[in-house]
């Protein structure tokens, strides 16, 4: 188990109206995380992520991301459903799966909560192999 807080940087955006006119899009970000394990080890990150939004009633999910996570002890990715909270679009609650890479997380997978608020964000994880 584990909890995070990451600061981003602004994102590129991408996007317009669509014909029925919702607004559709996409965007990429980096930025830079913190975790603290249960066992009271912490990890410093880079981050580089994107997202899309997804078409009205087409999921549950109003957008999906992608995160690669670049960490002290090794590199994963996360992969995860956000549904926006706010009526402004800046606040978003995302659950997701982990996909380890490389050191401490090779061949590993696990789950991610995660509620993100402007340019920062908050969350859980659990790498459950």
């Amino acid at each position: 188990m584990f909890t995070f807080e990451s600061q981003n940087d602004t994102p590129a955006t991408v996007g317009g109206v669509g014909a029925d006119g919702a607004p559709f899009g996409g965007a990429y970000w980096t930025g830079k995380s913190n975790a603290t394990f249960a066992d009271g080890r912490k990890t410093t990150s880079t981050t580089k992520c994107i997202s899309m939004s997804q078409p009205p009633r087409d999921s549950i999910f109003m957008m999906h991301g992608a995160c690669d996570i670049v960490s002290n002890d090794g590199t994963f990715s996360a992969l995860m459903g956000c549904n926006f909270v706010d009526k402004a679009g800046t606040e978003t609650s995302c659950v997701g799966g982990l996909v380890g890479k490389t050191g401490a997380y090779a061949g590993r997978r696990g789950t991610l909560t995660l509620h993100g608020k402007g340019a920062a964000a908050k969350g859980t994880g659990q790498w459950l192999e």
